[in-house]
């Protein structure tokens, strides 16, 4: 059965407020993350542990499951302080762990440094200029602008989007 994103939404709704007690689950679509924080260790994967029980229950009994080759976790740290491999997941089955990952649009590594997004830009954006560059001799000026606008602004805005939200 498929749902359209409304009704998916409507579906879903209650899931914050299930696991909202210990930590900030985010919607966004059909992407859903939750955010951990802790200073110690242990009670850090106490509280995973737990809120992976609440879950799994709330996915029973909604008729649904969690696609573990889907699911990653993203372990944020300093660049001074070692990463440490956690094991996370339920019922042997475990997420994995990344270097980064892609969060609303922007793709953020473990020390929330710049460089894979910046690296992913360039190369979008270089793949505009190719086409840019060559097209030239068989498109008007006013298209070729029009093609520059759709590259190069969209991620102008994102990034401005970004800014406000930040700020």
């Amino acid at each position: 059965m498929a749902l359209g994103p409304l009704l998916f939404l409507v579906y879903i709704n209650d899931l914050p407020r299930i696991i909202n007690k210990t930590l900030a689950p985010i919607i966004f679509a059909d992407d859903t993350s939750i955010l951990f924080t802790h200073s110690n260790l242990i009670d850090f994967n106490k509280n995973i542990s737990i809120v992976f029980t609440t879950l799994y229950k709330w996915l029973g009994a909604n008729q649904l499951s969690l696609n573990f080759n889907k699911t990653n976790y993203v372990h944020f740290t300093t660049k001074r302080n070692m990463s440490v491999n956690l094991l996370i997941g339920f019922n042997n089955n475990f997420i994995t762990n990344r270097f980064y990952t892609k969060f609303l649009g922007v793709t953020m590594n473990n020390t929330l440094s710049w460089n894979n997004h910046i690296d992913l830009l360039v190369k979008k954006l270089s793949k505009a200029c190719y086409i840019i560059r060559n097209a030239k001799t068989y498109i008007s000026a006013p298209s070729l602008k029009m093609i520059y606008y759709v590259f190069s602004l969209s991620y102008e805005l994102w990034n401005y989007i970004l800014g406000k939200l930040v700020a």
